[in-house]
């Protein structure tokens, strides 16, 4: 079934806050409607994936900024959803086609030719004009603020109308080359071939069979707590004890012993080869996960948690392999808001008591 919309977005744009506009419009759209909405993200450079959305979306909501100009990959999906509209009769169509969506995410300049961003409201001095909708979020009380909500509100019903005037749906193997509208390159057009898309980004790879003497093993992912390292090392009881049971850890403290390590690597790397990941949750796990934390304080769990939340959008099930943990002194409430729905195993690490066994017994069943 052809998703009612969906929302495009640069790769370099925070995932996190990309994810949080796209559910809060879902939201407003329904309400406008009075139905449900089926709605996805396609996100820069996700070329095969991106594409059998784009073909059936009736509604096409870019999130406009510098890096969405500058992003390959969504200039192909900007090609492919104009290729759409231009097969509307000339003397049908619109030249401001209601079911392109444009937000300003950040303000920005389009290339030559192609329309920019609307302002809302009309006035070129308000909040939404001269910082875009991320500005908004980030620098007026976040998505609790006025100017946060009539925007989304605004969006959501130019989304309403697009639905009355959604264009003709394509199959992929029908799509011709497309030359690319951005960003700005060589003289020659670039064209789109069905053949060299993109392929998706920071989706873990098929990972190595189930007799592997390694396998089932886990990555752990958790804050540093501002607690003296108690809750460090309640961690570790717990990499210890999933030790015991026969899984391997993947965990930072390990490797720190082995010698200087870089670290964004050694994370992407230990998140794709696991069979699982663990989420500790925490308090400060839950503001990092959302950015919500000072400027350079506690970044690995930022890159962990974009790569999650990037699984999160491209797999249904990611939830049979994302796996959240809780310790019995913090609990449901610090899970991050993008994860929460599955089941959440509360135990202590360090007398085993809760739910460790069945997070044990689930590992061993489902590994690879």
């Amino acid at each position: 079934m052809a998703n009612d919309f969906i929302t495009s977005f640069a790769a370099e744009e925070s995932h996190y806050y990309a994810a949080l506009f796209h559910q809060d419009l879902v939201q407003a759209v329904e309400r406008l409607k009075g139905r449900t909405v089926t709605a996805a993200m396609c996100r820069g450079g996700q070329g095969e994936t991106n594409r059998p959305l784009v073909t059936e979306a009736r509604v096409f909501v870019a999130l406009c900024s510098q890096a969405y100009y500058a992003d390959e990959g969504c200039g192909a999906d900007w090609a492919v959803f104009e290729h759409r509209l231009s097969l509307e009769p000339p003397q049908f169509r619109p030249s401001d086609p209601p079911a392109r969506v444009l937000v300003r995410w950040q303000p920005a300049n389009p290339p030559s030719g192609l329309p920019l961003a609307p302002v809302l409201s009309g006035e070129i001095t308000d909040s939404y004009a001269c910082k875009g909708l991320y500005g908004i979020v980030r620098e007026e009380c976040g998505v609790s603020s006025k100017a946060y909500r009539d925007a989304v509100d605004r969006i959501a019903a130019a989304v309403c109308d697009g639905f009355e005037h959604g264009p003709l749906e394509v199959s992929v193997d029908e799509l011709p080359g497309l030359a690319l509208p951005f960003p700005p390159g060589k003289s020659e057009p670039r064209v789109l071939q069905p053949s060299l898309a993109p392929q998706a980004a920071d989706v873990p790879q098929p990972r190595k069979a189930a007799d592997d003497p390694d396998r089932p093993c886990v990555f752990l992912s958790y804050a540093h707590e501002e607690d003296g390292d108690v809750h460090k090392k309640r961690v570790a009881a717990l990499g210890e004890r999933l030790r015991d049971d026969g899984i391997g850890v993947l965990l930072d403290t390990i490797a720190h012993r082995k010698g200087p390590q870089h670290w964004p690597r050694w994370m992407r790397k230990q998140y794709k080869e696991a069979d699982f990941v663990l989420v500790i949750v925490s308090p400060a796990y839950k503001r990092r996960a959302e950015h919500e934390e000072v400027p350079g304080k506690g970044d690995g769990v930022g890159y962990e948690a974009d790569y999650i939340l990037n699984e999160r959008m491209a797999d249904r099930q990611w939830y049979e392999r994302i796996l959240l943990v809780s310790f019995p002194e913090h609990g449901s409430a610090y899970i991050p808001d993008f994860l929460r729905g599955p089941t959440l195993y509360t135990l202590d690490p360090e007398t085993g008591e809760g739910d460790l066994p069945d997070l044990v017994d689930y590992i061993k069943s489902k590994a690879p």
